[in-house]
């Protein structure tokens, strides 16, 4: 069953749901995500802060982030927390 779910939310990433999230939601995201020690770590880089701040790729992943759900699920949140990496990871190579 797990994994039927786990496959499912991977899906719903790759599906168009509604409009881009709008600055203030990923702002809010942010604010939240700083409970996150592994955010907490990720930004304390510099380069890393730059990019969670200013770019447009990383901000959207940010954006989309579900926070009720990430409280609710350790799956959700290790892969969301996957998923800002890689992005991160890409944008500091094409940046590069």
């Amino acid at each position: 069953m797990d994994l039927i779910l786990e496959f499912l939310a991977l899906a719903s990433d790759f599906i168009w749901w509604g409009d881009p999230p709008d600055e203030q939601r990923i702002e809010a995201n942010i604010v939240a995500l700083m409970a996150y020690s592994w955010f907490v770590e990720l930004i304390e880089k510099p380069q890393y802060d730059k990019l969670v701040r200013e770019n447009p790729s990383v901000r959207y992943v940010i954006g989309k982030m579900k926070m009720k759900k990430m409280k609710r699920s350790p799956i959700y949140e290790e892969r969301k927390e996957r998923k800002l990496k890689k992005e991160i990871q890409k944008q500091m190579a094409t940046s590069g």
